[in-house]
């Protein structure tokens, strides 16, 4: 059972509308669990779930099915991973996801897909067929926008065959975790004077995150979204991950949510404090930290595309593993 500053957190968070995810992907806090409580699910937005059987997939989605159907589909919803051996071909990646969707059967289930050039044109695909996803692995900005363009061409699609927009979700999730100690580690490497890298420490997260957050502004103020929320659709999710507990109060803004741990979560209600929204308005603060990171020598397209082999890598071997 969930503490009670844990329970605390969790409603400060939604009050300053941050969806709480909990972060399930390594199995070990799945089940049992904070789900096999109703009174906790309430406050959960979503799971992050490791690969798990159908049944046990079913459960979970059940577990939230009411904070679902009472959020109009924006929230309750869980996230599990298609083989990401198949992270490099769109049709098996789109085969992967409607066997999962198919075997499921529940609304609120979220197929997991890497955001690859090959995942991204998967994206469109399940989206036009009517499955809902969360595009993993997004570490910069400008597949950020690619994303975004893959979204909103899925949804014309789905609208252009008749289905139902209200049903189908799709998220982009950023593991905000993995940049800050990517460049981190990269910044205690360089030469030459320590205070600018010190400076320049756990920044790389918050200003990707603030520019992300505006192309999703910039997005949702065209007239495609017009037409595509007219017909019902949600806007679509940014979920940070691989969080620690200093980004939780640092991640705040409307729309948004946070997939953590319970270990972070407890750390976080006992030494975090929540500053109020930190990504609204503050694109042009975030731009400023990322050209002082170009200025010293940490190029984030080049982390972005280290990050995402290293991770597809691990992800690939551990589900190798478990075959």
């Amino acid at each position: 059972m969930l503490s009670q500053p844990v329970i605390a957190l969790l409603k400060q968070l939604a009050s300053e509308g941050v969806s709480p995810w909990l972060d399930a992907a390594n199995g070990e806090e799945f089940l049992p669990g904070p789900l096999s409580h109703p009174a906790v699910t309430g406050l959960l937005h979503g799971v992050v779930a490791p690969a798990l059987t159908p049944a046990a997939i079913r459960r979970a989605c059940d577990a939230l099915q009411g904070i679902f159907l009472a959020s109009g589909s924006r929230y309750g919803c869980v996230s599990v991973p298609v083989d990401p051996r198949s992270a490099h071909a769109a049709n098996a990646l789109v085969a992967a996801a409607r066997r999962v969707h198919a075997d499921v059967g529940r609304p609120n289930l979220l197929t997991r897909i890497p955001a690859t050039r090959a995942g991204l044109a998967a994206l469109e695909d399940c989206l036009a067929l009517g499955i809902s996803v969360e595009v993993d692995l997004v570490f910069s900005v400008e597949r950020y926008h690619e994303a975004l363009r893959a979204y909103l061409n899925g949804m014309e699609r789905a609208l252009a065959a008749g289905l139902d927009l209200q049903g189908i979700m799709a998220t982009a999730s950023v593991p905000v975790g993995m940049l800050d100690a990517e460049v981190n580690t990269r910044l205690a490497a360089l030469p030459g004077p320590a205070l600018p890298a010190t400076q320049a420490r756990d920044t790389a997260a918050l200003a990707v995150a603030r520019e992300m957050y505006r192309v999703r502004e910039q997005w949702l103020a065209t007239g495609w979204w017009r037409v595509l929320q007219a017909a019902g659709a949600t806007p679509p999710g940014l979920l940070w991950t691989t969080a620690g507990p200093r980004h939780i109060s640092r991640l705040i803004g409307w729309n948004t949510a946070q997939a953590v741990s319970l270990e972070v979560l407890e750390t976080a209600a006992l030494h975090g404090e929540l500053r109020g929204d930190t990504l609204l308005g503050a694109h042009e603060e975030g731009r400023r930290a990322l050209d002082a990171l170009e200025q010293l020598g940490i190029r984030m397209p080049d982390v972005a595309r280290v990050l995402e082999t290293v991770e597809l890598t691990r992800l690939q071997h551990a589900w190798t593993l478990r075959s």
